[in-house]
């Protein structure tokens, strides 16, 4: 996923300075692998200014160096709606931080979107889950080892609690993904109007060749 797109999604909900970005990225944007150095996050804000999707004006201050707060421009807006709306194909690791980003910022602009976001994420979670739940995993408990030094026990035991561990996380997951349904499922039968897209001019899911991945 390029950095672009979840920048433009921060100054699309509000203006902020290079340091506040670099801020975020390094407090939020670490747990979905977003955290990068200041100087690559003031590099790409001075690129996407000059591609036009982002403007600055200048903040005065007294007692600092000026700062220079940061606003998505309409070309911007567009960009990152074109994103949002591009085709997703969900990765066999779930949680993936461009799902999460991608619903994130659908949620805030066009809700019809995030929930088909949920479902196509649900739907290769439970199809991942059919796939692997009660495989075979004779692998990881066998008789004896080609080495002497090799504990089958303590083998068995560790590949069993991972195992465990993995499914209850997958579980989790999917529990969440099916309870964000609800919630958006309910916000829309509640506000009608909302079911629009509000994306105009956005291009369909299945659309746009160059953006279907973001990367």
């Amino acid at each position: 996923m390029k950095l672009e797109f979840p920048l433009l999604g921060l100054l699309a909900a509000r203006s902020m300075t290079g340091y506040d970005i670099a801020r975020w990225t390094r407090v939020e944007g670490k747990f979905s692998g977003l955290d990068r150095h200041p100087s690559q996050i003031y590099r790409l804000l001075s690129r996407m200014e000059t591609e036009g999707w982002v403007s600055h004006v200048v903040d005065p201050r007294s007692t600092a160096p000026d700062a220079k707060v940061y606003s998505v421009t309409d070309a911007g807006f567009e960009r990152l709606l074109r994103w949002v709306h591009s085709v997703y194909s969900p990765p066999r690791r779930f949680q993936d931080p461009e799902f999460i980003t991608r619903l994130r910022i659908a949620a805030m602009v066009d809700l019809p979107r995030a929930l088909q976001l949920l479902e196509e994420e649900l739907e290769a979670r439970h199809r991942l889950v059919a796939e692997n739940r009660g495989r075979d995993r004779s692998e990881d408990h066998i008789s004896e080892a080609s080495r002497p030094e090799v504990d089958v026990h303590a083998l068995a035991l560790f590949a069993d609690e991972l195992n465990a561990y993995g499914e209850s996380a997958i579980d989790q997951w999917i529990a969440w993904l099916e309870r964000m349904h609800g919630v958006i499922t309910q916000k829309l039968a509640e506000h009608p109007a909302e079911q629009a897209s509000t994306a105009q001019g956005a291009e369909p899911s299945g659309a746009g060749s160059s953006e279907r991945t973001g990367r």
